[in-house]
C-alpha cells in the first residue's frame, strides 16, 4: 500500500465516523428544554434538528466559543 492509498483509507475511515456520529445523534430524542439555559426549545427547532439539546441562542454561543478558542 502506498502513501496515497493509506491517506485515502484514513480519509474514508474519518468520513464514515462522521456519518455514524450524525446518524447516532439524529436517532436521539430532542430535548424540550435547553441543556444549557433551561429555556424551552421551540417545536419547529426540535423537528428541524433531530436530537437537538440546545436552544438557538446557546448553540450560537457554543459555536462562537469553538471558533474563538481553537
Amino acid at each position: 500500500m502506498d502513501n496515497i492509498d493509506d491517506a485515502n483509507e484514513r480519509a474514508a475511515t474519518y468520513l464514515q465516523a462522521q456519518i455514524d456520529a450524525v446518524i447516532k445523534k439524529s436517532s436521539l430524542p430532542a430535548a424540550h428544554e435547553c441543556d444549557a439555559c433551561g429555556e424551552e426549545i421551540p417545536e419547529a427547532r426540535r423537528r428541524t434538528v433531530p436530537g437537538v439539546r440546545l436552544c438557538i441562542d446557546c448553540k450560537e454561543l457554543e459555536e462562537l466559543n469553538q471558533r474563538t478558542h481553537r
